[in-house]
C-alpha cells in the first residue's frame, strides 16, 4: 500500500486492520480533516467501516437532553418540533435517562422509549448511553434490549476514559453489545469518544473475534468524529 500519493488516497482505498507505516497517518489525517471540515457546518460526521473498509458520511443531528424524559429542561425541545424547523436535520439523538431508569417501573421507561420513537416519526432516533456510567453488564443488556424492543434505530454508545488491554470489564460490555447488536437488524450500535486509531483496530479485531463466520455483509462498526 506504500506509494508516493498515499496522502491523496480515500478513506475507502484502506483496510483498517492491515494498515502500517505512512497508511495510517494518512487514514488518521484523513479522519482530522474530515471531523474539522464537518464541525465548521455544524454537521456529526461519521467513519464507517462496512467489512473492515472506511469510509466517511455526515449530517446533521438534534440533540436531545434527558430533561426532555422529567420535564425539567424548558429548552429540550419535542424532537419532531426541532427536527421540522431544520430540514437539513436527519437524526435525533436523545439522552438515555439512566437516572430515571434505574429509579422508575421498566414498563415506563418503555412506554417512555416508544412514545419518543412516534414522536420522532421519520427521523433517525439515536439514544445515547454513557458506558462510563453502567453499572452492570446485566443492566446494559436490559437497557440495551430496551432500546431495541422500543423501535430506536441506534444506540449510541459514549466512552470518555480510554480503552485499553488493563480494563477488561469495559471489554467485556462491549463484546456483549456486539453480539447483541450484530444480529439485530433494527438498531445499529455507534462509538462514541473511541476515535483513535488504536483504539478502532482493537474494536473491529474484537469484532471479528466475537462474531467470526457470523460477520454478515451488511454488519458494519460506526465511530462517531
Amino acid at each position: 500500500m506504500m506509494s508516493s500519493n498515499v496522502y491523496q488516497k480515500k478513506a475507502s482505498d484502506f483496510q483498517l486492520l492491515s494498515l502500517q507505516g505512512r497508511d495510517k497517518e494518512c487514514l488518521t489525517s484523513l479522519f482530522s480533516e474530515h471531523k474539522a471540515s464537518q464541525q465548521l457546518q455544524d454537521a456529526t460526521c461519521y467513519l464507517v467501516f462496512n467489512q473492515q473498509k472506511p469510509f466517511f458520511y455526515s449530517l446533521k443531528k438534534h440533540l436531545v437532553s434527558t430533561g426532555y424524559f422529567s420535564g425539567s429542561d424548558s429548552e429540550a425541545m419535542l424532537p419532531h418540533a426541532a427536527a421540522a424547523s431544520d430540514s437539513a436535520i436527519a437524526e435525533v439523538e436523545v439522552d438515555f435517562p439512566l437516572a430515571l431508569y434505574r429509579s422508575a417501573l421498566r414498563h415506563d421507561i418503555f412506554n417512555m422509549l416508544v412514545s419518543l420513537k412516534e414522536q420522532c416519526g421519520h427521523y433517525t432516533l439515536n439514544l445515547r448511553l454513557p458506558l462510563d456510567e453502567i453499572a452492570s453488564e446485566y443492566e446494559l443488556n436490559d437497557i440495551a434490549k430496551l432500546c431495541i424492543v422500543a423501535g430506536a434505530d441506534n444506540l449510541t454508545l459514549s466512552l470518555t476514559r480510554s480503552l485499553d488491554s488493563q480494563q477488561e470489564a469495559r471489554i467485556n460490555l462491549l463484546a456483549n453489545l456486539l453480539k447483541r447488536f450484530f444480529v439485530s437488524d433494527s438498531c445499529g450500535l455507534i462509538f462514541s469518544g473511541l476515535t483513535t486509531l488504536p483504539v478502532m483496530q482493537r474494536i473491529s479485531s474484537l469484532a471479528i473475534e466475537i462474531l467470526g463466520e457470523d460477520w454478515v455483509d451488511n454488519a458494519s462498526l460506526k465511530f462517531e468524529c
